[in-house]
Parts: structure tokens; C-alpha cells; sequence
């Protein structure tokens, strides 16, 4: 959906006309409208939802109603935005008009406007014979000018949003179809629709000559032979720096060896939701998203399953840095393979910061419900900085501790880790952040758990079912500021 800007619209039969009125204020209608009377009261109404207005001509207007304008919050404007795509979904409409004009003066309102439109009227129905079609062919948001400083708006909400569904796509696909080697087929495909970007592969053979063991070990059992994808976006110019962002990608999960209960197995396709996230963002920086950083994703591709090859827990396994690492649990198989991605990433890559994104732990779930992404790390502004650039994004984030005493509980009796706390230390999600800490070497690095926010959480109008693709926009956040 192309997304544009136009100070003044006036609704057309082929249009519904959206006004965001926060609360006190009243909507002017234009003369073709019915009179305030038949609807303001429906308006005024507390606790109703958006009143529909029709017009004699066919058109429609619809009234969103938001909070006291001294409160009001992007996340507000984002969510009434994604209302109004998906009534103009269900009316057919071809085109939709976003009217900030009744909204505060201030900074945001455009882009979360563009990123609430342009997230919704997705369909999840990735296999399906009849998908759904999007109706909605444009998006023009009226009442906030056409200043350099809003088209920048417009165009940073209109890439977000682009990012967000490419990593729901990848994330919603079956395991059978996004394997290891195809999820490095998609990455090819993004480095290829754009010069910034490029990219190399890493199979089984490099990974044994790299000394990947932790990886490997995870691997093992699996007929997909693991993938270790390297993309590298260059801006215009100088860099600022260089940043690099590491995915999980488990394209599948049964647990190994440790295998999984049977309930919800199928979910376990959104095990690679970490490394969704990263070619999302380079899916956005492909198209032109603002950064001024030389950018590295690395997604670490593998498929955890309990042939005989498969790995025991028990075994012990040499990473890519040469730690020997006790294998207690093979479902906390997402630090093993992440412990070779890091590894890689600080000696190979040597950047500035490393951020890395994982469905890790389902100890999230319990920490934080399905509210927040859980974040640790050993650099406290780069984490702040993270927390921040999440509340832009309206993708929430809460900091869980990282001391020594927790790293200690993860050195092991028979290796130097061991890849799981002792039974009764709890823990579970910092106990996966102590884990991975051991393999960043001295950079600063942000661990981001996204295992409570990947495929579940509050409902919001721009997601449907499956997954959310979190953390594509906190990234572009980071990357353009």
C-alpha cells in the first residue's frame, strides 16, 4: 500500500475518509455529511467504539476517538490508524484518508499513522488457496502539512511497516517450506534488490572449518543442513560505526533428545522469529530506510530434531571461541546455536555494538507475560538506549539483571558452561543471557528475549493471528538515530 501526503482531502465515493478526534474536540464535517446532530451524540458516547458516517453521496466518514490530547501517546494514533485500514478493508475501499488535522501539534503523529495503516488489513493465511487480497491500494494522511520534516515521517512509518510484514510472512510459513537453506534463499533475494546490501552463506562445510561446534551439535540430528547468513548493508558516505544484529533462526524446535510436549508443537515454527526480525530490518533498509551505520545481520539457520544423529543431553560440544559447553537440556538449543553466531560476530565482524533477538526462553512468558520483550545486557546505556527506541516503536521492553553471581551459575562441572541453571535456580530467562554473555568477548552487546512477544500478546488492530515481527521496528529506531 503506497503511502502518501495531502494537506486537504475531501472523502470520494471510492473512499473512506478516517478522522482521528481526540476527546473534546469535534469533527467538522464537510457539507456533503450529514449534520452533527445525527451523530455527535453516538460520539460522545463513553466507552463506544468508531462512529460511521455516511454521506448521500456514498461517501463515508469514520470518527476514531483517541484520549485528552495532553496524554496522547503515538501507540493511540498507531492502533486508530490500523482501525481505519481495516474498516476500509471491509468496505472495499481502494483508498484511505487519515485526517490528523484535530491532533496536538506535535512530533510522530505521522509516522505512527503510517506504520498502524500499513501494518494492518494483513492476512496470516500464508497457504491458503483464496488469501485474502488487500483492498486498500493507498493510504493518503491529511491535516499535518507536506514539510520535508512529515514526508520523512511518512516514508520512515511507510518502510517500518513494510519491515514488519516481511518478518510476519517469514514467521507465519511452515517448517516444511522455510527451511534453513531457504531461509538463506530469501535472504539472497533481499541482498539482490538492493547495491547496499550483500550477503554470504555458510554451510555445513564452513561451519566445520570455522570450529562451530555449538552449532553444529544443535544441528546434528536434522536432515537441513544449517545455515549461517552474513548480510552487510553499507550506507551512503561515511559510517557512523558499525553495528551488527544477530537472529535465532530455528526454523523449526521440537527440543532434541529433551523433546517437547505435543501441545502447541506446531507453534514451534516461530522458534526463528529472532532471525525474522533481522531480515526484516534489512528487508526496510533494502528499500531505503534512513541509517547512517555500515550494517551486519548474521542469522545462525537451523532445524533442532531427534534422529539418531541428534545429540545427547550430556554431551559436550566446543564452540566457535573454544568453550566447552555441557549439553544438560537440547531445548535450550537457541544459545547453542546464538553462542557460534556471537562468537562469529565479535571476532569476525568486530563491531561497535551487537544486538542479538531470540525466542529463548519461555521463562519470559512467566517473568513478563506476553506484555514485554525481556532485555539484558553489559553495556547499561546501549540497553536504555534499546528500552527508548522500543517505546517509539510502541513495541514495550523491561530490563532483567545480569551480574557475575548469575553468570556464575552457568559455569559447568564436567565443561566450562553448562547451557541450563541447576534444577531450582529458577531464572530461566537471565539464565539464557549468562549463558550468551560468555561469547561477545568485550563488546557491548543487548540481548533482546522475545519468546513472550513473538506470536502472542494484547490485541492490537494491525496484528492478526500468528506472528508479530517484533523488534524490526525498534531496530530501525536504533539505526537511524
Amino acid at each position: 500500500m503506497r503511502i502518501r501526503l495531502q494537506d486537504k482531502v475531501a472523502a470520494g465515493r471510492d473512499d473512506l475518509h478516517a478522522i482521528l478526534v481526540p476527546k473534546g474536540a469535534t469533527p467538522k464535517l464537510p457539507s456533503g455529511a450529514p449534520p452533527a446532530a445525527a451523530w455527535k451524540s453516538d460520539l460522545e458516547l463513553d466507552g463506544a467504539g468508531p462512529v460511521l458516517v455516511h454521506g448521500a453521496g456514498g461517501q463515508r466518514w469514520l470518527l476514531l476517538r483517541l484520549g485528552a490530547p495532553k496524554k496522547l501517546h503515538s501507540e493511540e494514533v498507531r492502533g486508530a490508524a490500523g482501525s481505519a485500514r481495516n474498516a476500509a478493508e471491509i468496505f472495499g475501499r481502494k483508498r484511505l484518508v487519515i485526517d490528523l488535522s484535530l491532533l496536538p501539534a506535535g512530533d510522530g503523529w505521522v509516522q505512527a499513522a503510517a506504520e498502524g495503516a500499513g501494518m494492518a488489513g494483513y492476512d496470516h493465511a500464508v497457504m491458503k488457496e483464496k488469501r485474502k487480497k488487500a483492498k486498500v491500494r493507498e493510504c493518503l494522511i491529511a491535516g499535518a502539512g507536506a514539510s520535508a520534516a512529515a514526508k520523512k515521517e511518512a516514508s520512515r512509518g511507510e518502510l517500518a511497516a513494510a519491515g514488519n510484514l516481511f518478518a510476519r510472512e517469514l514467521s507465519n510459513l511452515p517448517a516444511n517450506v522455510l527451511t534453513p537453506r531457504e531461509f538463506a534463499k530469501r535472504a539472497r533475494k533481499v541482498a539482490a534488490s538492493s547495491a547496499r546490501v550483500s550477503v554470504r552463506v555458510h554451510g555445513r562445510k564452513d561451519l566445520e572449518r570455522m570450529k562451530a561446534g555449538s552449532l553444529l551439535g544443535v544441528a546434528q540430528g536434522s536432515a537441513e543442513e544449517p545455515q549461517l547468513v552474513h548480510l552487510v548493508y553499507k550506507p551512503k558516505g561515511r559510517a557512523r560505526g558499525k553495528l551488527a544484529l544477530v537472529g535465532k533462526g530455528l526454523t523449526f524446535d521440537t527440543g532434541g533428545i529433551s523433546l517437547k510436549p505435543s501441545g502447541n508443537m506446531q507453534d514451534m515454527k516461530f522458534d526463528m522469529c529472532g532471525g525474522a526480525a533481522v531480515l526484516g530490518a534489512f528487508h526496510a533498509l533494502a528499500l531505503g530506510a534512513e541509517c547512517h551505520y555500515e550494517v551486519h545481520g548474521v542469522l545462525g539457520c537451523v532445524e533442532n530434531m531427534p534422529d539418531g544423529a541428534a545429540q545427547r543431553p550430556g554431551d559436550i560440544v566446543t564452540a566457535m571461541n573454544g568453550m566447552t559447553i555441557e549439553v544438560h537440556n537440547t531445548d535450550a538449543e537457541g544459545r547453542l546455536v546464538l553462542a557460534d553466531c556471537l562468537t562469529y560476530t565479535a571476532r569476525k565482524i568486530k563491531p561497535d555494538r551487537i544486538y542479538d533477538v531470540a525466542t529463548l526462553t519461555g521463562a519470559a512468558i512467566i517473568a513478563l507475560g506476553h506484555l514485554h520483550t525481556a532485555v539484558l545486557g553489559n553495556d547499561q546505556k546501549a540497553v536504555e538506549e534499546t528500552i527508548g527506541a522500543g517505546a517509539r516503536a510502541g513495541e514495550p521492553i523491561w530490563q532483567l539483571p545480569l551480574t557475575e553471581d548469575y553468570r556464575d551459575l552457568t559455569r559447568g562441572s564436567y565443561a566450562d558452561l553448562q547451557n541450563i541453571y541447576a534444577p531450582g535456580q529458577g531464572a530461566g530467562t537471565i539464565a539464557g543471557a549468562s549463558f550468551l554473555s560468555f561469547f561477545v568477548d568485550e563488546v557491548p552487546w543487548v540481548h533482546l528475549d522475545i519468546a513472550a512477544t513473538a506470536w502472542e500478546g494484547p490485541k492490537r488492530s494491525y496484528f492478526t493471528p500468528g506472528g508479530r515481527g517484533p523488534m524490526v521496528r525498534t531496530f530501525l529506531e536504533i539505526l537511524r538515530s
